[in-house]
């Protein structure tokens, strides 16, 4: 008696190949695409005086909430340590003899 044949996709010795897969990742990037066309823009000659003025009022505004942003940040901080400095002479810590060092 003979001993049963393994199909031929068997095997204990050697591994399959890995699959592969035809994916491949899109990605849109909204600035880069953006960025071309105001380049084509420029290449063609095109220019529009009042899309010129609004990049640069866009532009500046941007830059502007930036600085905004600074300073509301160095407003909180003030506020917070004056609460804290407060809170800190109320419980009498500030005393000279409120430590025991």
């Amino acid at each position: 008696m003979q001993a049963p044949k393994l199909p031929a996709s068997f095997s204990l010795f050697k591994q399959r190949p890995t699959r592969t897969f035809d994916y491949t990742p899109r990605y849109y990037d909204a600035r880069k695409e953006e960025r071309e066309r105001r380049l084509a823009q420029a290449k063609e000659g095109v220019h529009d005086r009042e899309a010129m003025r609004e990049r640069l009022r866009h532009g500046w505004h941007r830059q502007g909430g930036q600085r905004a942003s600074t300073t509301r940040l160095v407003v909180i901080m003030g506020l917070v340590c004056a609460v804290l400095y407060f809170i800190i002479k109320g419980f009498g810590l500030l005393e000279p003899g409120a430590w025991p060092i």
